[in-house]
């Protein structure tokens, strides 16, 4: 029997051995899992179990100051706590420039290694990006990479340009907006995995390495193939230049006779 045969009839009979599974047994399974191949060797549950994160959460990854758009995120954050007592947590990872809140469903883990932090966002329902000023978020690319959600800031109309184009972020332009998107995230699983996969999608599309090598690649052959520019005159010196500059004052306080413009 072929391996396609074998899948296609397989059927879920649902006996199960009277026996405990043992601990060695059960981390044995958990070893082969990790060979499994996936984006950065992400292990969300390394994650967990390290920081013993028991609860489902949304991300902040980069520098926490105001000008991040923190301060807001934070205020935003402690009254969706407040009307969604069983919502998601808050974990923040970065350096701090602002005051975190003492919150207990607000964790500040600080700077963390390559490693964990991509657990962490492996690991997390979303990511929010709450900054007012963004070009390209590297963090959001990451996160849609990994099949994550994002969601951003409307006042950013780059980060909102990019959630409208991969169709894989939702955003908020203030406290009602950014509450409904949480709870619609964490209690929608399927839209969830939709903006994921759209994420995901639209990194390829975009953003993988092959599309960027071919970009480099185009680029190169077209510029070999255009003929060289006109070179360029070299730019007069210092003293040339001071010298057309003192001739223009001098002319400018010439008198003016009336019967013929000043050059």
């Amino acid at each position: 029997m072929s391996a396609t045969d074998a899948i296609r009839a397989r059927r879920s009979i649902k006996r199960f051995a009277e026996r405990p599974v043992s601990r060695d047994e059960i981390e044995t399974m958990l070893s082969a899992a990790t060979l499994a191949p996936n984006h950065r060797l992400t292990q969300p549950w390394r994650f967990r179990k390290k920081f013993n994160a028991k609860k489902p959460f949304a991300i902040y990854i980069g520098r926490i100051d105001e000008n991040k758009g923190c301060k807001e995120l934070f205020s935003h954050f402690e009254r969706y706590a407040v009307m969604y007592p069983h919502g998601l947590d808050l974990v923040l990872v970065g350096s701090a420039v602002l005051p975190v809140p003492k919150h207990p469903r607000i964790h500040h883990l600080g700077f963390l290694e390559d490693q964990d932090k991509y657990d962490a966002m492996a690991a997390s329902e979303l990511l929010i990006m709450p900054s007012y000023l963004e070009s390209l978020s590297m963090v959001a690319l990451e996160a849609w990479a990994m099949g994550k959600p994002v969601l951003a800031n409307a006042k950013c109309d780059v980060l909102q340009g990019q959630c409208i184009r991969s169709n894989a972020g939702l955003f908020y332009a203030n406290y009602a907006e950014f509450a409904e998107a949480m709870r619609a995230i964490d209690t929608t699983p399927s839209l969830q995995a939709a903006l994921g996969s759209n994420g995901r999608a639209f990194f390829e599309r975009h953003y993988s390495w092959p599309v960027l090598e071919k970009k480099y690649v185009d680029m190169l052959q077209q510029l070999s193939q255009e003929s060289a520019p006109r070179t360029m005159e070299p730019a007069p010196g210092w003293f040339t230049r001071r010298r057309r500059t003192q001739h223009l004052f001098r002319k400018k306080k010439e008198p003016f006779d009336g019967r013929s413009l000043p050059n």
